[in-house]
């Protein structure tokens, strides 16, 4: 479908200008009566990632301590209707909610006291898998996958710096994932592989937090802009929009105090992540 007034009618997003334009509520507002039903079930898609946010924090924290991102598809009921739906074996889910949703929820409930920072990384795994497997767009498929990549390659050139075992951190079931889990070196094969391996590891070598983040965002940012060029009205643009939005928003929260709290969390969550797994592997048998 074409959505030439819309988009013509769009400010433009700047990567390094801090100027606030929309949030992504706001702009998820402007889509509801826009979209056609094809692209609004395609779109709706890039919204599960708060969904995912806010289904783990209920399950993690319950209902009064639960944060809750409005730009989520589902209600904050919703979300505590799908695990009591599971709870209760009810036969309503069936497609009526995304199908990983169900299996993250059965999982976490057999096995709830498995720490939040297994929980994170099982959901991603279930989302790219679902995003990858379920979606017909082939600019979100690509836009996920590269994602997914850039993750995966990350951690498991940084797990290696630090000695420490990754093949359980990484999300997702693609042929990079695959080829992650059973290497010893995460390098090799995917400079065949990944055609923008070596710029993925020139990130990984920056050692400000901030700065590699930053790198990695204006990766993304290019990418967007290549990927979209000759998409000039359409639901691919809409959505690269949406994309550049959540980066700027992003970096609106981030602060260099806040950039050395992520720091210590990833490496906290690196040398804690051996034992958790192997608990949890120990306590699904």
């Amino acid at each position: 479908m074409n959505y030439y007034a819309f988009i013509s009618g769009l400010p433009d997003l700047i990567f390094d200008e801090q100027k606030k334009v929309y949030t992504t509520r706001e702009f998820k507002d402007e889509l509801k009566e826009l979209l056609s039903w094809a692209d609004k079930r395609v779109v709706n898609k890039l919204f599960l990632k708060f969904d995912n946010d806010n289904l783990l924090s209920y399950l993690t924290h319950g209902e009064e301590d639960m944060k809750f991102n409005d730009s989520a598809n589902y209600s904050q009921e919703i979300i505590m209707d799908m695990v009591d739906a599971v709870k209760e074996e009810d036969r309503k889910w069936n497609g009526k909610y995304p199908n990983y949703l169900q299996i993250f929820i059965q999982d976490y409930l057999t096995h709830e006291e498995t720490p939040k920072i297994f929980w994170e990384d099982h959901l991603a795994t279930l989302y790219y898998n679902y995003l990858l497997n379920k979606t017909y767009n082939s600019f979100l498929k690509e836009w996920s996958e590269l994602n997914m990549n850039i993750r995966n390659v990350i951690t498991a050139l940084s797990a290696r710096r630090e000695g420490i075992e990754y093949n359980h951190l990484i999300v997702g079931e693609n042929e990079v994932a695959q080829l992650l889990r059973t290497s010893q070196n995460p390098a090799h094969g995917l400079i065949e592989l990944i055609p923008y391996f070596e710029q993925i590891r020139e990130m990984d070598e920056i050692s400000d937090l901030l700065q590699k983040e930053q790198r990695i965002d204006t990766f993304l940012w290019e990418w967007i802009d290549e990927n979209t060029f000759f998409h000039y009205f359409d639901v691919e643009k809409i959505m690269g929009y949406l994309f550049k939005l959540q980066i700027l928003e992003r970096w609106r929260l981030l602060s260099p105090e806040k950039g050395s709290e992520i720091f210590r969390n990833i490496v906290n969550n690196l040398k804690c992540s051996d034992r958790l797994h192997k608990n949890f592997e120990t306590n699904k048998r």
